[in-house]
């Protein structure tokens, strides 16, 4: 389950951002990583775990398909380790995509396309979000999507996507080959449930003359269940009420914790927490941040946005900038310590409250003040330095919260 939305500032500045929350089941393995040669990691697959209902159905059909696409353009993406798809990600162009699970009333293809391979395979092969938007409709017109995306227990499911570039954005629903799409003009946000009703601006000729697209396909049993329409309002109504900036985003994404100040559980929070009933969390979490011209990146590698550190990463058009999450064994290691670390403050959340959340907030306003203190004048060469000295920084930081903890 995961939330995802864009926003616009319409104003003198036009800044604009993206952002994702993705919820995965707790045991699950999911990094950030560099693509630079997106069509040798495809020949790698499977990178990390071998799934059989995966190889032998949804990906058997990318891999007929694969070939027809060149597949030529960088990104950094988020992705579980045992597929070649992402959850979501950014491309060089500045093509960001993040897709939802939704739960229609037609049957899903056990062999369709995974909505994390369309993603990904989109992302390598567009540079603007309404083409994008045309590329993913072609693809579940023409291969069917569908496919088991859960990690130990079947998901199955058609997709939402939020599609946005430096300049535009555009939401398409599925289900089956029926589908819809919407410019966003302003923000939206989506989640796991159905949101276009009779609002969309063009749609399949199935559908073009339906009352309400969600009440027409939406399964609302299964909705209901995954507490897709309770999150995307809560989304909805926190970016209508507040100004949208780096940091309201951030608090956005790391919302779960009510009055008590204990972790809120379940299906309901933006930052979601598993439980005893609760078989989800958030496994990783990414915002993309357009300023001037330039793509800041900034991502927390490891589970729960509210005990994580939010780092920056650039995406630079020099294929030789030196960023070690181009090599996918350093994510991996990178990931998974960073899981264990943030086990370790949910246990001692007192702990992480009082001493170690201050001493993140410190780190986070460094980073910012490094990343964007003269940005407007900075070269991509500046900004991979930046970065880099952010990811040093980290390590310092990383130390001090293991003394705490100990």
């Amino acid at each position: 389950m995961c939330d995802t939305m864009v926003v616009f500032n319409r104003d003198a500045d036009r800044r604009s951002f993206f952002a994702k929350n993705s919820d995965r089941e707790p045991g699950e393995l999911q990094t950030v990583h560099i693509s630079i040669n997106p069509k040798e990691e495809f020949k790698a697959s499977p990178y990390l775990e071998y799934k059989e209902n995966y190889f032998n159905g949804s990906f058997k059909k990318l891999e007929a398909i694969f070939n027809q696409f060149d597949s030529q353009y960088s990104a950094i993406i988020s992705r579980p380790t045992w597929m070649w798809g992402a959850e979501m990600g950014v491309n060089e162009f500045g093509l960001a995509i993040g897709n939802e699970a939704v739960f229609s009333k037609e049957k899903v293809p056990a062999d369709g396309l995974l909505g994390m391979d369309i993603l990904r395979l989109t992302l390598h092969n567009n540079k603007r979000a309404e083409e994008a938007a045309d590329f993913i409709i072609n693809l579940i017109r023409k291969y069917e999507q569908g496919g088991d995306g859960g990690y130990t227990k079947p998901l199955k499911y058609f997709n939402s996507f939020l599609i946005k570039d430096p300049e535009e954005a555009f939401l398409l629903e599925t289900s089956a080959n029926h589908w819809a799409l919407k410019k966003v003009e302003t923000f939206a946000t989506i989640s796991n449930s159905y949101s276009l009703r009779d609002d969309f601006d063009v749609a399949d000729e199935g559908s073009a003359d339906i009352d309400n697209f969600k009440e027409t396909y939406e399964n609302k049993l299964f909705t209901y269940f995954a507490g897709g329409n309770k999150r995307q309002k809560s989304s909805s109504g926190y970016i209508s009420e507040h100004e949208i900036n780096l940091e309201s985003i951030k608090n956005l994404l790391r919302s779960h914790q009510g009055s008590s100040g204990k972790i809120k559980r379940g299906m309901t929070s933006i930052c979601m927490h598993s439980g005893r009933f609760i078989k989800s969390e958030t496994t990783s979490s990414l915002i993309v941040d357009y300023i001037n011209d330039k793509l800041i990146i900034w991502f927390n590698g490891s589970p729960h946005p509210c005990f994580s550190l939010y780092k920056p990463l650039i995406l630079p058009r020099d294929k030789n900038a030196r960023l070690d999450f181009t090599d996918m064994d350093f994510a991996v290691e990178y990931s998974k310590k960073l899981r264990i670390l943030t086990k370790k403050l949910a246990e001692n959340y007192d702990i992480f409250r009082k001493q170690i959340k201050p001493l993140r907030d410190k780190f986070e306003t460094e980073f910012a003040r490094i990343i964007y203190e003269g940005i407007e004048d900075k070269t991509e060469e500046d900004l991979v330095s930046d970065c880099q000295e952010c990811l040093s920084l980290e390590r310092d930081y990383l130390s001090k919260v293991q003394k705490m903890l100990n």
